[in-house]
């Protein structure tokens, strides 16, 4: 009993009372802990922002080089079986000038619009997916040389762009393949393809190729005895 009264006593003494030890955080303390949380929110959000656009054109980037190569090895497959022919080649432009094979990069971008199903034109795009993405694909190739319906060798060029880059606008898309940097949206994957892929695509092993292809190259050049 004189304990507790003691121990009352020097609380009383020191102006407290046994509850005011025992007190929780103030409203200004509060307030200031709601503020350095809203601020560190505040600082991170865009670096959380532009981590994601980032990755999501990274990823759209490596799946627009899948669908460009297999463009590609379609045709070359196409090709080396024998079965190519211009119902079933991407459509063809002329590019003017000499070796216009090797310069099938400078044939400019599609004009926008909602892609088709079957592009009758160089400047047509159509629509692909992949993992649930939607893209645009160019796809063209030069004139070249056939014999009758069949090819020798033609350049062939591959653009894929994000589908919504094609469907608003006026004229040609740039041909330019988009910066893969840092971004906070769409970045330059709004106008420019993700990809674009450039090669050429020869007959090998025809009984006239090698002539062909050394006619197509120099109509004045030498060729091999035997040659058509």
């Amino acid at each position: 009993m004189i304990t507790n009264r003691l121990k009352r006593h020097l609380h009383w003494a020191g102006g407290r009372s046994p509850a005011q030890g025992q007190q929780g955080l103030t409203l200004i303390e509060c307030l200031v802990a709601i503020i350095v949380v809203g601020l560190v929110s505040s600082a991170i959000a865009p670096a959380l922002v532009i981590s994601v656009a980032t990755r999501v054109q990274s990823q759209k980037a490596e799946q627009a080089l899948e669908l460009a190569q297999s463009e590609i090895d379609r045709v070359r497959l196409l090709v080396e079986r024998a079965e190519a022919n211009t119902g079933n080649l991407p459509p063809s432009t002329t590019i003017t000038g000499t070796n216009p094979d090797s310069r099938v990069a400078e044939v400019p971008g599609p004009t926008y619009g909602a892609p088709v199903a079957a592009p009758t034109t160089a400047f047509q795009t159509r629509a692909a997916s992949l993992n649930g993405n939607q893209f645009a694909v160019q796809t063209y190739r030069t004139p070249g040389r056939f014999v009758g319906s069949v090819p020798v060798t033609f350049g062939m060029g591959v653009r894929v762009y994000d589908y919504e880059a094609v469907l608003s606008g006026s004229g040609n898309l740039s041909k330019d393949p988009a910066a893969l940097r840092m971004v906070d949206g769409a970045g330059q994957r709004g106008r420019r393809p993700l990809v674009a892929l450039y090669t050429n695509v020869t007959v090998g092993d025809g009984r006239t190729s090698l002539c062909q292809y050394i006619q197509h190259l120099d109509t004045a050049a030498s060729v091999p005895t035997g040659c058509n």
